[in-house]
């Protein structure tokens, strides 16, 4: 039996994040105390992760669009859960090193054919609205993660990544009764072979990014802000643990507190996001430029106060500023995107932005990691926050070039 695209849509967003988060909420944590990684290890293991997605994004992107995207989130699901299941059954560097590949290769078949279905699937929509809500319903999936994650972890640092494998395996399978897919039709002829057919979806969608500027300017957006959200990632529990005394307060100890932090900035977002869904219906238009910008803006600010910060609270604070700036800019930058894009090129063009986006963490990653291991970690954010500053330029561009 096949249900609405959208409530699947939102039903996926919704599971799949508290999925995520469940195994990922004291990954770090785990990473350090069971698996007994350095700074230098920590980031590295997000390159790892970042340069799996690098190599396969336009691929699977690309049999997204020339054969099915449903069939693309399916194979997402289930390549998450393998990955998930080996990084919490074996705590040693080299396997969750090659969970990464697993679990990387998992996203880049889930990031652009999702996006690209929805939006197939609900061309009289709005995507602005569509995309938002979905981040805010994949944020409240994520809260429960959070609180089971942290239950769990609490008893051990394995269980929460463990079942949360097992449970994205059980998601795939009851996609595959519920999912639609209606209004797909390949942009080209498949031909004989997979790769001709791959090689020519890539030349199309190498012209048309080519030909449209926005798109141009967007994916450069895109790249800076992967240059600066490895060393956010990987460095933000280590800079808590190293360079702060993380008080005991009831029942929050130090596991207790990352879990906390994760489902505050989780209340903080769909607060945030509501409020943008509303300006959204009551003005109909909403101004990207200027959300995308005080965004980043705000992202520079307070991830340098949160480097340079030793008190718990106050990092506390910049710490949950610094992920709302990012998290609400995505759904924006998705949308605007969206709105340049054929309908047969939307899974490509936007496993190309993912990429992009991992580009950025592959080069941006390692060079934190070093600073961060022969200076302090305090530097290394501050680079991170650094390594943004080109999207103060770059936004006002795109935000001048008119639609073709």
């Amino acid at each position: 039996m096949r249900y609405k695209s959208y409530s699947v849509y939102i039903f996926f967003k919704f599971c799949f994040s508290l999925i995520v988060s469940m195994a990922t909420v004291l990954s770090l944590v785990y990473h350090l105390e069971i698996v007994g990684l350095n700074a230098f290890e920590l980031v590295l293991v997000g390159t790892v992760l970042e340069t799996s997605c690098f190599l396969l994004e336009i691929p699977t992107g690309i049999v997204a669009d020339l054969y099915s995207r449903r069939l693309s989130v399916l194979i997402g699901v289930f390549l998450y859960g393998f990955g998930f299941l080996l990084e919490g059954s074996l705590p040693w560097f080299v396997t969750v090193l090659f969970a990464q590949v697993i679990w990387g290769c998992g996203d880049t078949f889930i990031s652009g054919a999702l996006e690209a279905w929805i939006s197939s699937e609900e061309k009289n929509c709005s995507m602005d609205k569509i995309f938002l809500k979905g981040s805010q319903i994949g944020q409240l999936g994520g809260m429960l993660g959070i609180v089971i994650g942290t239950i769990l972890g609490n008893l051990d640092l394995r269980l929460p990544i463990i079942i949360a494998g097992l449970l994205s395996i059980v998601l795939g399978i009851v996609l595959i009764f519920i999912m639609p897919e209606t209004n797909f039709s390949p942009i080209q002829k498949r031909k004989e072979s997979i790769f001709l057919d791959m090689l020519g979806l890539f030349n199309v969608n190498l012209s048309f990014i080519k030909a449209t500027p926005i798109l141009i300017t967007l994916l450069a957006i895109t790249f800076c802000g992967g240059l600066a959200s490895e060393g956010f990632d990987r460095l933000s529990t280590a800079h808590f643990l190293n360079d702060s005394i993380i008080p005991s307060v009831g029942f929050l100890n130090d596991v207790t507190w990352f879990g906390f932090m994760s489902l505050l900035g989780s209340v903080l977002g769909i607060f945030c996001s509501q409020i943008l869904i509303v300006s959204l219906e009551k003005r109909k238009t909403i101004n990207r430029t200027s959300i995308v910008l005080l965004t980043n803006t705000g992202y520079i600010i307070s991830l340098i106060l949160f480097a340079l910060s030793k008190n718990f609270y106050f990092m506390l604070c910049t710490f949950l500023i610094t992920g709302l700036m990012r998290n609400l800019k995505e759904p924006i930058i998705s949308a605007w995107m969206n709105e340049h894009v054929e309908d047969g090129l939307q899974a490509t063009v936007f496993s190309t932005n993912s990429q992009f986006d991992s580009f950025g963490q592959i080069i941006g990653g390692p060079i934190v990691g070093i600073v961060a291991k022969y200076f302090s970690i305090s530097y290394g954010l501050i680079f991170t926050a650094i390594l943004l500053l080109p999207t103060l330029f770059l936004v006002p561009i795109a935000g001048k070039i008119k639609k073709a």
